[in-house]
């Protein structure tokens, strides 16, 4: 019985000393490749700029994420649009054309109304790619204005994707999309 003992007992010593080993071996060789490396990178000529291929064309079924690192004064396809005042009477409204609540109707009053996926909004869209709060639309000067509240997947006007607007004021039938294009959409009607 002691010899079976005294064999376990010298065959862990082995596999300890064979693990050790490795061990050492592998922080050499991480050490060397990391000094191979920081030679290389000091010898190496400046990179060369990227450059980025052109735009792609509009793809209606892609997916986008757009994060935005500075804000968006104006949507820069929409600097000719007529800015339209309400007459007295108006009733603005946004329609939800597209997504979970198609045909719903929420009525734009002067102190507005909230988009986005908390409950505490004024419309609760459950798209993932809206901010929990993504926009606010109400009546400014008689004029109905849609701004961005810093989302961060932008807000987007009449199926431009590639440029989130910050502030602009809606005309009767503008299109609206919060977070990206294919979900909630709302259209802009003034009765």
């Amino acid at each position: 019985m002691l010899k079976y003992y005294v064999f376990w007992g010298l065959f862990a010593l082995v596999l300890i000393g064979v693990a050790a080993t490795l061990i050492r071996d592998r922080r050499r060789r991480l050490k060397r490749e990391a000094e191979e490396a920081e030679s290389r990178a000091a010898s190496a000529p400046p990179p060369k700029p990227v450059v980025r291929p052109a735009a792609t064309p509009y793809d209606p079924t892609a997916t986008r994420v757009h994060v935005r690192t500075t804000p968006v004064a104006m949507h820069a396809g929409l600097p000719d649009r007529a800015e339209t005042q309400l007459p007295s009477a108006a009733r603005p409204r946004l329609v939800c054309v597209g997504g979970s609540q198609k045909d719903h109707s929420f009525p734009v009053t002067e102190a507005g109304v909230t988009v986005g996926r908390r409950k505490d909004n004024t419309i609760v869209i459950s798209d993932p790619r809206a901010s929990n709060h993504h926009a606010w639309v109400g009546i400014v000067d008689h004029k109905v204005v849609l701004r961005d509240l810093e989302s961060t997947n932008g807000t987007f006007l009449n199926a431009q994707i590639d440029a989130p607007v910050g502030e602009v004021v809606l005309s009767p039938g503008d299109t609206i999309f919060f977070g990206g294009h294919g979900r909630d959409q709302f259209r802009f009607v003034v009765d």
